[in-house]
């Protein structure tokens, strides 16, 4: 695994970030774009992998910069880690972002899978929306 991967990794699982993916239900899969790499996040029975590559099919598109990864991972408190999202998200550069597509079906059904497998409330937990 490449240093930015594994640290995403780490932060999901044994991170501030685990907070947000508990949200996710069993099935829920994220594109994820570590500067031009594709990698997937997958929950499967109640864990987060991360594989590389582009996933199969995915509901979510994260792209992040891995100057991004190292400074939030480098957070000491669950809180800077917020602030640090915040951030990342609301305030970017063009060596440190995190932006994240939707890329769901913009119907009903679509909306209700994106709640259903718990994108809204990881999304909220990533600072993405309030």
């Amino acid at each position: 695994m490449e240093k930015g991967e594994m640290k995403l990794k780490n932060y999901f699982t044994t991170g501030w970030g685990r907070n947000a993916v508990r949200y996710l239900k069993n099935g829920a899969s994220i594109k994820v774009v570590i500067d031009t790499a594709p990698f997937s996040l997958l929950k499967r029975d109640g864990k987060i992998e991360v594989s590389q590559g582009a996933p199969k099919s995915h509901d979510v598109l994260l792209e992040i910069s891995s100057s991004a990864i190292n400074y939030l991972c480098d957070a000491g408190t669950e809180d800077e880690a917020h602030e640090r999202l915040a951030q990342l998200v609301h305030h970017p550069t063009a060596e440190r972002y995190s932006r994240m597509k939707i890329e769901v079906q913009p119907t009903e059904k679509g909306r209700i899978d994106f709640f259903w497998k718990g994108y809204f409330f990881w999304a909220r937990r990533m600072e993405f929306c309030w």
